[in-house]
């Protein structure tokens, strides 16, 4: 039941890349990332008010550590995220920034004592050359060393972010760690992108709030609710790992929702990071 909690967060996440790729040219990342949150806290919000269990030992260095956890990996990682995939498209963008999976697992092992073993560095290797494949014909066979930065950055950022959970779950709740993860993602990133970005423009608005609704209902607020909580019982390496079907995932529904025609290179790409991802499960 456990393991069963981050394969729907993968189902619901690879629904962002086809989501954000159809509505790309009427998204600003910031203000996206920060509307997101918004509608996602919203649905959530209702029932942490009857189930959340607040904070088990409220101090200070808690919500630094729950700030810097939201700000870095839903806010920044997933701006970098939604600007990669404007970029390169959903096919190619998710399958680079979902090595995050191997930064996450070395961020734990050093710094959370979980332990890294050879079959983990076998299989981030297989997933390197995966992203060397799909890469060499990311965006009709042209490649955007910018979009690729943006997608690397997405993998960085939410690579510390997912460790840095593990350490907000000891001040916080599952519930209430994601409903204020969510609120400090809003209260910065609207005004942020509002400065940086301006506002929506002339028929962006319907567009917005359409891609905000899908990805910030299904992909935060269900998505990130079971990550966390996956990441609570399971720990950042295994539930990272499990995390593995989104790239998979995510050529399909790119392709359904999008109309955007996955190659052959990204396919195989995504299959090798996949197959890096279960070698890494061979780790007893």
């Amino acid at each position: 039941m456990d393991y069963l909690a981050p394969i729907v967060a993968s189902l619901m996440w690879s629904l962002n890349p086809a989501v954000i790729s159809k509505y790309r040219e009427h998204i600003k990342p910031v203000l996206f990332t920060g509307f997101r949150a918004l509608t996602a806290l919203a649905s959530l919000i209702p029932f942490a008010l009857i189930n959340s269990h607040g904070f088990p030992g409220f101090t200070e260095a808690g919500v630094a550590v729950i700030l810097a956890s939201a700000l870095l990996g839903p806010g920044i990682g997933d701006a970098s995220y939604t600007k990669a995939i404007q970029l390169l498209g959903g096919s190619l963008a998710v399958i680079i920034s979902y090595t995050y999976i191997f930064v996450s697992q070395f961020v734990a092992a050093v710094f959370l004592n979980e332990p890294l073993r050879l079959p983990v560095v076998a299989g981030s290797l297989t997933a390197f050359l995966g992203i060397v494949l799909a890469s060499s014909n990311g965006n009709g066979g042209r490649f955007n060393v910018k979009g690729v930065a943006y997608a690397v950055v997405a993998s960085i950022s939410w690579g510390l972010a997912t460790s840095m959970i593990k350490v907000a779950l000891l001040y916080a709740d599952t519930l209430t760690l994601t409903v204020m993860r969510l609120g400090f993602i809003a209260v910065f990133f609207i005004p942020a992108g509002l400065i940086v970005e301006g506002g929506p423009g002339k028929g962006d608005s319907k567009p917005l709030i359409k891609a905000s609704l899908i990805t910030g209902v299904l992909g935060w607020s269900i998505g990130m609710l079971l990550f966390i909580y996956s990441i609570n019982k399971l720990g950042v390496s295994a539930t990272a790992v499990a995390t593995a079907l989104t790239p998979v995932l995510s050529q399909l529904t790119v392709k359904l929702l999008s109309r955007e025609k996955p190659t052959l290179r990204t396919v195989g790409g995504a299959l090798l990071i996949s197959s890096g991802i279960i070698i890494s499960l061979l780790s007893p």
